[in-house]
């Protein structure tokens, strides 16, 4: 660019970077909180001044004129890579982290097995002598798995389904499991459930279901919504009212990751005038992961661990029913429902510190958020709360 004329640099000064790469991580430890703006101005005033040092010792030569467009382009040339060698220095896998941004080959079967190379808890010996859960959807799919777990690592299980006959097939199986005839849309069961059930440990809130059109329920309110927003909220409520869920108990909330392009709409939310089953799927688990954020903050829900995740792209009969030409493009890559199950059992399970109202995706907290054009504003949130506590109030129940 006839900035620099010439230069001279001795090569002793190569041992320097020894000593430098000695306390990088030491530096970069102090540095990495820091907002990206602020590492950008660091890097853009640190490599300035190292490059005009270099210049008044004499080891670089500049054609006339040009020092101030020099300092200007090595500014913006280090505010720009220093950020980025931070990132490359804590990336423990470039090629992860660009299969990852792909969605395919992260929701995918082979997703989770890049990712479980990186678990390291055995949560198959775990004992649950003792322990009682609960889990909604619980006859086939994703949460049947989680019932087989559990029930297999000695919990007692209660699991809920709209589907008597195949329920009481499951339940007549093993002495650990006790199916129980529930509707998430259908408010009026959860009071005698609620009030006259055991004390749990865990509750996964899985039910789930995508109709191909707009379906009410007997209080008017759109069928998707009804069920796994706010039939799953209702239904904690009752057992949180009637002391039912036990001190530190868990609860995980299964969200979906087609939810990730969503912007929470309210108005569609509560009043879905232009039904599309796709749409509102992802607007409702949108709504899961806002409330699940909102609760863990309340200090009614304080002595109690709250979580949402999505499971990938897992092969059900549900999928398929939902989505079949989705189904039918992915159904080799498409995970299995224990590996679907797998973030659920761990959230349930794990020893390792992880938080309240986070969101998670294979053992890992990960954003919800692609952007922050998809986080709801503090006025959705409240308004959100806002309508789903009017609902509660009524004389519903």
């Amino acid at each position: 660019m006839k900035i620099v004329h010439n230069e001279s640099y001795s090569y002793a000064y190569l041992s320097l970077w020894i000593v430098f790469i000695s306390y990088y991580g030491d530096i970069f430890n102090s540095l990495k909180e820091l907002p990206t703006i602020f590492l950008s101005i660091l890097g853009g005033i640190g490599g300035s001044l190292a490059y005009w040092t270099a210049y008044n010792l004499g080891a670089i030569n500049l054609y006339s004129d040009s020092n101030i467009f020099y300092l200007v382009f090595v500014f913006i040339l280090w505010g720009l890579f220093f950020p980025f060698s931070m990132w490359l220095f804590y990336e423990e896998s470039y090629w992860n982290y660009f299969l990852d941004k792909t969605i395919v080959f992260s929701f995918d079967k082979t997703g989770f097995k890049r990712h479980k190379s990186n678990f390291n808890e055995d949560l198959s010996k775990k004992n649950l002598q003792g322990k009682i859960a609960l889990v909604t959807g619980g006859t086939s799919g994703i949460g049947g798995r989680v019932v087989d777990q559990l029930e297999n690592l000695g919990a007692k299980v209660f699991f809920t389904g709209r589907n008597r006959q195949k329920g009481d097939y499951v339940d007549k199986s093993r002495k650990n499991l006790k199916f129980f005839v529930l509707d998430m849309a259908k408010w009026n069961e959860f009071f005698e459930f609620c009030k006259n059930g055991d004390r749990f440990d865990y509750i996964v809130l899985n039910a789930g279901g995508m109709p191909s059109n707009l379906v009410l329920n007997e209080y008017k309110f759109e069928h998707q919504c009804a069920s796994q927003l706010l039939g799953h909220y209702f239904l904690i409520h009752f057992l949180r009212k009637f002391n039912k869920i036990n001190k530190d108990a868990r609860i995980v909330w299964i969200s979906s990751g087609g939810m990730l392009l969503k912007k929470l709409d309210i108005d569609s939310l509560f009043l879905n005038k232009n039904y599309n089953k796709v749409s509102t799927y992802a607007n409702v688990k949108r709504a899961q992961v806002t409330l699940v954020e909102e609760l863990s903050k309340q200090n009614k829900w304080k002595n109690i661990n709250m979580f949402c995740m999505h499971p990938g792209w897992v092969s059900t009969l549900g999928l398929n029913n939902a989505l079949p030409k989705f189904f039918s493009l992915m159904k080799n890559r498409l995970r299995t429902s224990e590996e679907g199950s797998d973030t659920i059992l761990w959230l349930l399970l794990t020893e390792k510190n992880i938080k309240s109202g986070g969101f998670y995706f294979d053992r890992k907290i990960v954003s919800p958020y692609i952007t922050n054009y998809f986080n709801p504003s503090i006025k959705e949130r409240m308004l959100l709360l806002k309508k789903m506590e009017e609902i509660l109030d009524k004389d519903l129940f």
